[in-house]
């Protein structure tokens, strides 16, 4: 009696311990799950890869080359699009620690003559998108990319692109590139140097970021996935290379899954900024208009997520390549997602994405907080009525 009453708490125990591995292993069928679900809608190839704690795990659907069935490499690098942001956002905010620039400078200041009111926008509206600035990607030549991927821009022309689509008041917070194309002149003004090289002395190196860089060539280069672009209703066009100007300093990098959580991990740990200045890209935040990415901080978004677990990041869309990255502020568990499709006008892929973080910080499918009625059925619409969203 005794020995069966041993063997009962025995199995029972197993039973017990056997049961996070289990859900475990569910969670990761469900995220693949979404995976393929976004390669059934069209995306030639997706990856999603997760760093918890040290431990790194990675899931994928999908081919790198539709042509000729090449397997998705192994971090391979990725038009990053506007994960761009918050590196541009520490390069401006190690200026402001060194005392060359402060978050109240004015536009009018910095750079005199360019933006019609200049004197009333600041460093920091730019870096919370609350500059009242237009965005030059809601121009018409930037409906389709075949009409500009290939036009070579200065960030100057950007700017009157903008400039000639009108400007609001600032203070209400409205996503435009345009802010982030005129942090990096700032930061080519203040420094006297190329934004490029700034985001290799200051961010790339010093994260030990091996293979990421913001070209002025159209290409790739080393292991990747073909990229693609589609405006629906419309068929799918694989664009890789292309003139990467016109995205220059608002999502204009070229990096992998990898090099991204080695940049966060390093701005958690001091490495590029104070912890101070690093924490207050994330509490110095405005509200945004959105469920999923309630709070914009400085360069950084928010993620909401079903279990309260608040993460931080960017999503990003360019010609090519769609991606996510999100993940604690501690940086200690972090999941980056890229896909080789851009489909600015379809919330497919993004409600994938969405659930798939979701998932793997909640065990569940992202859903609407508590009291808002508002579900992802929202995203469809709000991409198409948002195309400078990159």
């Amino acid at each position: 009696m005794r020995s069966t009453s041993r063997l009962i708490s025995v199995f029972v125990l197993l039973v017990w311990l056997a049961q996070p591995a289990r859900a475990a292993i569910d969670v990761k069928a469900e995220i693949q799950a979404h995976l393929d679900g976004m390669v059934a809608a069209g995306v030639p190839g997706v990856v999603l890869t997760v760093r918890d704690n040290g431990r790194a795990w990675r899931a994928e659907a999908g081919v790198a080359d539709v042509a000729t069935g090449a397997p998705l490499p192994v971090d391979g690098r990725f038009r990053i699009a506007s994960l761009t942001k918050p590196m541009v956002a520490t390069v401006v905010l190690q200026l402001v620690h060194e005392g060359r620039l402060t978050l109240e400078s004015t536009l009018g200041t910095v750079l005199p003559g360019l933006v019609p009111g200049a004197e009333h926008v600041r460093v920091e509206q730019l870096l919370h998108n609350t500059s009242g600035l237009n965005d030059y990607v809601n121009a018409p030549e930037f409906a389709d990319p075949a009409g500009y991927v290939w036009r070579r821009y200065t960030p100057e022309s950007l700017v009157r692109i903008a400039n000639g689509l009108g400007h609001g008041a600032p203070g209400t917070w409205k996503y435009a590139n345009t802010n982030f194309v005129l942090l990096g002149l700032i930061v080519e003004r203040v420094t006297r140097d190329d934004l490029a090289d700034q985001l290799r002395h200051r961010v790339f190196q010093p994260a030990g970021m091996r293979v990421t860089e913001l070209p002025a060539l159209p290409f790739v280069w080393g292991p990747h996935a073909s990229g693609h672009y589609r405006i629906d209703p419309g068929p799918r066009t694989e664009l890789t290379e292309l003139d990467p100007s016109f995205a220059w300093a608002a999502y204009g990098i070229v990096s992998s899954a990898g090099d991204i959580q080695r940049f966060h991990t390093a701005l958690a740990t001091g490495r590029l900024l104070p912890r101070e200045l690093a924490d207050r890209m994330r509490t110095d935040a405005v509200t945004t208009t959105n469920p999923v990415w309630p709070r914009y901080g400085l360069g950084v978004e928010e993620m909401s997520t079903t279990c309260g677990v608040r993460l931080w990041g960017h999503t990003g869309a360019i010609p090519g390549y769609s991606t996510f990255s999100f993940g604690t502020a501690d940086a200690r568990k972090q999941v980056v997602v890229s896909s080789s499709l851009f489909s600015p006008k379809d919330g497919t892929q993004v409600l994938h994405m969405v659930h798939a973080v979701n998932l793997e910080f909640c065990g569940e499918p992202w859903r609407p907080p508590t009291g808002n009625a508002q579900s992802l059925s929202f995203i469809p619409t709000w991409l198409a009525s948002n195309p400078s969203r990159s």
